[in-house]
């Protein structure tokens, strides 16, 4: 039986611009976007198809599993010149396709912390959408295994950016 995915929007409101798409997520079914941590900020938008989607901006999401208990941290960031990558331990780069757009990809490690004692495990995935003129850059990251975060990436590869 093929596993079922329910799409999530990463979104934030600007209080003149209104609400902005970065990304329509496709996840497992399991899996819920809760907000993140950190504030979400749009700088610039262009309209495609009639959606405003976020070509200059960042936003924090959480990825929950209630019933397994476990969660992954979601920063989504757009620009429209570049964005510098993470500096990554022991990484792998590899590369995949998001949204019909060829993505490349990085796993690895980083420690974070006031002395970087915690350790957490990275996916970080980057892509140009020549359609909304913008460069996504998608960072997950928890505390668990790597398997966890190569499991999103054969969903992710239906993932909307405009």
């Amino acid at each position: 039986m093929k596993p079922t995915t329910r799409d999530h929007v990463v979104a934030a409101t600007h209080f003149v611009l209104g609400p902005s798409n970065f990304l329509v997520l496709r996840l497992p079914e399991n899996w819920d976007l809760r907000l993140g941590r950190a504030p979400m900020d749009v700088d610039y938008t262009t309209y495609v198809d009639g959606v405003r989607w976020a070509q200059a901006g960042q936003a924090s999401a959480m990825l929950v599993d209630s019933k397994a208990r476990r969660g992954i941290e979601l920063t989504v960031k757009t620009s429209r010149g570049s964005i510098p990558p993470p500096k990554l331990v022991q990484s792998r780069p590899g590369r995949c396709r998001i949204g019909g757009h060829d993505a490349t990809y990085e796993l690895g490690t980083v420690h974070l912390g006031l002395f970087g004692t915690k350790t957490y495990t990275v996916l970080h995935i980057a892509f140009r959408c020549e359609e909304t003129q913008r460069l996504v850059d998608l960072r997950f990251m928890h505390r668990g295994s790597v398997e966890m975060l190569e499991g999103l990436l054969p969903p992710l590869e239906k993932a909307r950016c405009h």
